[in-house]
């Protein structure tokens, strides 16, 4: 896992950064409507605009939120954690998507 940004808490939500070789950007999660048990738990902003959503973490995982971040400009969404951190700070972490469905995803490439 590659950690690609760091969040903070701010008030129900979260702002922070996420940071790569392409991409500097500001975003903020705020809570969304929930309209069914599937329904994402928070929505992902850059500026006004929506790139992805979050759910809250059901596994031991260390995440505290499951990030589903998506742009125009990329061929597939892109699988983040925000994870739970030391202080203030919560790193985001990039989940590789494997081309192998086989593959143990919890054990080293």
């Amino acid at each position: 896992m590659t950690t690609i940004g760091h969040f903070r808490r701010d008030g129900e939500g979260f702002v922070g950064r996420l940071t790569t070789v392409g991409l500097d950007a500001t975003l903020r999660l705020v809570p969304a409507e929930k309209f069914s048990s599937k329904a994402p738990d928070y929505l992902v902003l850059v500026g006004e605009a929506e790139c992805g959503a979050a759910w809250r973490a059901t596994d031991a995982s260390g995440a505290l939120l499951n990030l589903k971040l998506d742009d125009p400009a990329w061929p597939e969404p892109v699988n983040t954690r925000l994870m739970a951190g030391q202080g203030e700070d919560l790193p985001l972490v990039w989940i590789r998507r494997s081309e192998r469905s086989d593959v143990d995803r919890t054990g080293p490439p």
